[in-house]
């Protein structure tokens, strides 16, 4: 399986999830260091991600240094992230997300 391109910018945000980092309560940080374009451009890319399921397993496995426990469970992963950055959601607990 080959992965989507995506930015190193969505990339550094989906990498604070990273269980060997834990950084998941520095994305609200790391999004302020953008400026409201930029900040908006890296939400409508993470949302054309979402919309053309194009993140996975294989980025779920690149992003947090675990494998999700299934393709549906990888994408939902992504989409509590996505209202995490972007909506105020609650934070996403990876291994809730990952195989045991």
């Amino acid at each position: 399986m080959t992965l989507s391109v995506i930015s190193s910018d969505l990339t550094t945000l989906l990498g604070h999830f990273n269980v060997n980092i834990a950084w998941s309560d520095e994305v609200a940080k790391y999004l302020d260091s953008y400026p409201a374009a930029e900040r908006q451009a890296l939400r409508e890319e993470f949302e054309t991600c979402l919309q053309l399921d194009t993140l996975g397993m294989e980025r779920f496995r690149r992003s947090t240094a675990c494998n999700a426990k299934d393709e549906a469970t990888a994408r939902r992963f992504f989409n509590d992230v996505y209202r995490y950055a972007f909506e105020g959601g609650e934070e996403p607990y990876v291994p809730d997300y990952a195989v045991s």
